[in-house]
């Protein structure tokens, strides 16, 4: 489902690079040279692009208004460059540069710097990139610069780290053994050319990174730091309050020590696919129930020519899902339940072009007519050549998304910012993801005609395929087919009667009617309120509207909330919403994705209290999207195979919970526990299974009877758009006045109550969640909960995951529910049991109250009170702040406010005395475990034991969330 960035996720497959020319050793300047990149109308940031004279080059971006500031460093090495024998190495000297330097040797340091002023870190490690990142209140930006320069100057690389961080990355590796994204990139390494650095293994492991006789794999560490870590691959963005000769002094000061070792990275000449070894077919069994075909193709490395694109227009076209789509064809013949397409890894030479479908379980016996349809679209486009309309179509998508292009998160930015340097121009760098200005047919038609079967690779993953071989890291069995073995006539539609015409329904896209005419702001209305008021106030419809003011964009926010009380009462009213919801949006895919490509979203999907419905984007045509839309869900007619295959899809989904990371089951587990709303696995699939038809339409019959409504309108809209939205929702509701919706429920625990439950998970990790709940709902509790989150986060850490080793994922976070705070101390370990686990846990929390210091207090409440305090960064996030308020019943829309006023009241002896009673002498603690392969779990003297959710929630009762009805 490919689109533009502002529009989906498969929008990375619109963004094509350059590569730039690297700097040699020997260049040198007086200064820094200074380039200023176009940037968006819209964006009233000021840039500076410098190149300092060791040739790293430096995007300052100032905003005196952004409460954080951010930085990020992208080095143009990762998994690609690993040694042949050290896989993993790239990302293991990722985790180790966070682990002290020269000049800041403590290794807790800047962890502790940057979480104490309210910031966050971290890094990742691709094939060509590695990023490292992070945020902190923007008063505090030296300080984290500072220490965060060091990293690429000099990092300590301590003996003793190197052996314990070892085990992090090996508990990393081991976290992905049932992840069937893990698991089928395994397969696919070893099906590729041994040659191409593709093939090499990536996470690392104890094996990988162990010490060898004459080459210790710290040695191996610096020489890999000291061969890629040089200045010339290296692009950094700092975006600051700070104007930019202040930033330029910052930066140049402490970057210019950075060495430039000259590297230069060559190109790689091996292809990723040895030619005679294509067509190829590998068959995977995954771990869960996924059943999916992969189409992937060996092209050429496009990146250079971002004005051209071509891969753009043709993912766009393939990943379509509008009428006369590949997508739609399949889905007519109960063959398939998505499609994306896209460049995904690319490569100095090279790249990697995909087409991804979901298969239905008749997809999969028939996955070579899935293959004929692929194929045929292919010829289909090559025939029709080059589309100039629908290349204009895009670029003038792109463009518009360029011009209104809103803030995000300053760390986001600067990560995003620092990857894409590498490949724009230094003019273009902002705008280089949009460029689409140049039409090229020649290149286009190049580009297809490398889209052939003949030079296909073939993943068919699903639990019915037979194998024969197993992957060399997670052990994955599949098998792998060449071209003597695959039958290449099927694959491209040929039979022996030659009389299916495998093109028949497909077509290339109509113009897109959703494209946004009227980009004019209106006027703000003199009346404007300084928060959303209710414009429409009767017993069944209430519309909040507001229009926005600091994000003058020509965009609007229509959320509405369908609010009844039959929809998550039982597991069976659980079902019928969402396969309600599921039934109804893929009704509607052809003609809502259109209004997708052209940056109008539509969402409609069950919550606690009902169904949701959103529409974002540009305001131009919402309101008449959501008249049809509203046409159609209050007239739709359910088709009985469809609802079969998507009853059937949402089945398969919940089964597929296996191959979910066993902390995220445990998470699971504690919530179907703890609140009203949150079913088993097992009794949802009872509930799906047993779901009619029949059963459907009388529900569908019930729930608009029920409803009552709640909406916003948000942004460039005016008030008597408000009456407008009122009439078209009153038109699709039932008879009568509605009903109210059902309070939410959560467990209220008493001062000293200990609940403990046993949760059996398929994985040898072992799993703790300890959840340690507030002792009320008054402000005062809000605060010095969310106080304690703030000051552990950063030890909890330090301490169980760095020093104490106990695995990789290690999370304390503030985990209220509704109104009543509490604390989540979350942990899954391959080498430790959990009872250890949570006594480490305990111990952690004992030392906690003693080892916090009067100063680091005051430093926690600033930093938290920054948090709350934080202006939104663009138009969604604000009306995402709104909806939530209206759905708390908050019309004062004044929370954060309240508890930030919360939080600076509270003194360091109030909170002690908090902490001490309340998460030492008389918790209020359910304790969540699954022993994994150790066996051995924690035994809590007076602790009630549990092995179901739902036993625990019957036992010990819920207690109603006091929210104002609507």
């Amino acid at each position: 489902m490919p689109g533009f960035p502002a529009a989906t996720a498969a929008a990375r497959s619109f963004i094509t690079l350059i590569l730039l020319l690297l700097l040699p050793a020997a260049f040198v300047t007086a200064a820094p040279t200074v380039v200023a990149p176009v940037q968006s109308p819209n964006d009233d940031f000021s840039y500076r692009l410098l190149t300092l004279d060791n040739g790293l080059k430096a995007l300052l971006v100032s905003n005196p208004d952004t409460p954080k500031a951010a930085a990020s460093l992208d080095v143009q090495v990762g998994s690609g460059d690993n040694p042949r024998d050290r896989g993993g190495l790239a990302h293991f000297l990722e985790h180790m540069l966070f682990l002290g330097t020269e000049k800041y040797p403590d290794p807790a340091e800047y962890e502790r710097f940057i979480t104490e002023h309210g910031g966050s870190r971290n890094a990742y490690t691709s094939f060509e990139h590695t990023n490292y990142f992070f945020d902190v209140d923007a008063e505090h930006f030296e300080g984290a610069l500072d220490r965060f320069a060091q990293f690429f100057i000099a990092p300590k690389m301590d003996a003793a780290y190197v052996e314990r961080e070892r085990n992090a990355v090996h508990a990393e590796f081991q976290m992905g053994l049932k992840s069937d994204g893990r698991r089928g990139l395994d397969v696919l390494q070893a099906s590729m050319n041994p040659q191409h650095p593709f093939s090499r293994f990536t996470v690392g492991s104890l094996e990988t990174l162990a010490d060898r006789p004459d080459a210790p794999v710290r040695d191996d560490l610096l020489e890999f730091y000291e061969r890629y870590y040089s200045a010339n691959l290296m692009r950094l963005v700092v975006v600051a309050r700070e104007p930019l000769d202040k930033l330029e002094k910052m930066v140049v000061k402490r970057f210019e020590a950075v060495p430039n070792r000259g590297t230069e990275l060559e190109a790689i000449d091996a292809p990723l696919f040895v030619d005679a070894r294509l067509p190829m077919l590998l068959k995977i069994k995954p771990q869960g129930t996924l059943r999916e075909l992969q189409v992937n193709f060996a092209i050429d490395d496009y990146r250079p020519l971002y004005e051209a694109k071509p891969m753009s227009y043709l993912s766009n076209l393939v990943g379509h899902e509008g009428e006369g789509s590949l997508l739609s064809a399949l889905k007519r013949e109960g063959l398939a339940d998505g499609l994306s397409s896209g460049t995904g890894l690319s490569w100095r030479g090279g790249a990697l072009f995909s087409v991804n479908v979901a298969l239905t379980e008749k997809g999969v016996g028939e996955y070579e007519r899935v293959l004929a349809r692929i194929f045929a679209y292919l010829e289909l486009l090559r025939e029709r050549g080059a589309v100039k309309r629908i290349h204009d179509e895009q670029a003038s998508l792109a463009e518009l998304a360029f011009r209104f292009r809103e803030p995000v998160a300053p760390i986001r930015y600067a990560s995003s910012l620092s990857n894409s340097m590498h490949y724009y121009s230094d003019a273009d760098i902002l705008r280089g993801p949009y460029l689409m200005t140049r039409y090229d047919e020649a290149l286009i038609e190049k580009a297809l005609d490398g889209l052939r079967a003949e030079r296909a690779q073939v993943v068919l993953t699903a639990p019915e395929v037979s194998t024969d071989s197993v992957s060399p890291y997670y052990e994955v069995p599949y098998a792998r087919l060449g071209p003597e073995a695959v039958l290449l006539a099927r694959w491209k539609g040929e039979s022996a009667d030659g009389e299916e015409d495998f093109r028949a329904g497909l077509a290339l896209p109509e113009p897109n009617p959703f494209i946004a005419e009227n980009v004019e702001l209106l006027p703000l209305a003199e009346d404007n309120p300084a928060k959303p008021q209710l414009a429409v106030d009767d017993d069944r419809v209430k519309v909040w509207h507001r229009q926005a003011s600091d994000f003058r964009v020509p965009k609007g926010a229509l959320y509405l909330s369908f609010r009844s009380p039959i929809v998550g009462a039982t597991p069976q009213q659980w079902a019928s919403a969402s396969l309600y919801t599921r039934v109804v949006t893929d009704a509607l895919n052809e003609y809502t994705y259109p209004a997708l490509l052209a940056g109008v979203g539509f969402s409609y999907y069950r919550h606690n209290q009902g169904l949701g419905l959103r529409i974002s984007g540009y305001n131009d045509k919402q309101l008449k999207l959501l008249e049809d839309l509203l046409d159609e869900i209050g007239g739709q007619r359910f088709d009985a195979d469809r609802f079969e295959r998507l009853r059937r899809e949402m089945v398969l989904e919940l089964q597929n919970t296996v191959a979910r990371r066993p902390a995220s089951q445990l998470m699971d587990r504690v919530r179907q526990g703890i609140s009203a709303g949150e079913f088993a696995d097992e009794q949802l699939i009872e509930a799906l299974n047993a779901l009619s038809i029949d059963d459907l339409r009388t529900y569908r019959d019930r729930f608009w009877t029920s409803v009552r409504v709640e909406a916003l309108l948000y942004g460039n809209h005016g008030k008597g758009e408000a009456q407008r939205l009122a009439g078209l929702v009153r038109e699709v509701l039932g008879e009568g006045e509605g009903l109210p919706a059902l309070a939410p429920q959560v467990m209220e625990l008493g001062a000293g109550d200990s609940l403990q439950l046993e949760v059996d998970i398929d994985h040898n990790d072992a799993v703790v969640g300890w959840y340690l709940q507030g002792a009320g709902r008054d402000w005062s509790d809000r605060a010095a909960v969310a106080l304690t989150a703030k000051a552990i986060e950063s030890g909890f850490f330090q301490q169980l995951r760095t020093e104490q080793q106990l695995g990789y994922i290690v999370q304390s976070f503030a985990w209220p529910q509704y109104d009543l705070p509490g604390l989540m101390l979350l942990i899954q370990s391959p080498s430790h049991s959990a009872a250890d686990v949570q006594s480490r846990m305990d111990a952690f929390l004992a030392a906690t109250i003693d080892d916090t210091a009067a100063e680091q207090f005051e430093r926690y409440k600033e930093a938290l009170i920054n948090d709350l305090l934080k202006p939104h960064d663009n138009l969604s996030e604000r009306a995402e702040f709104y909806w939530q308020s209206i759905a708390f019943r908050e019309s004062d829309f004044d929370r954060p406010e309240r508890l930030a006023q919360a939080v600076r009241s509270m003194s360091f002896e109030a909170w002690k005395d908090y902490y001490q009673r309340v998460f030492l002498d008389e918790r209020r603690s359910l304790l969540a475990v699954s022993t994994g392969a150790q066996g051995e779990a924690p035994r809590l003297e007076g602790a009630r034991l549990f092995r179901d959710p739902a036993k625990l929630r019957e036992e010990v009762g819920l207690t109603p969330v006091d929210l104002a009805p609507l």
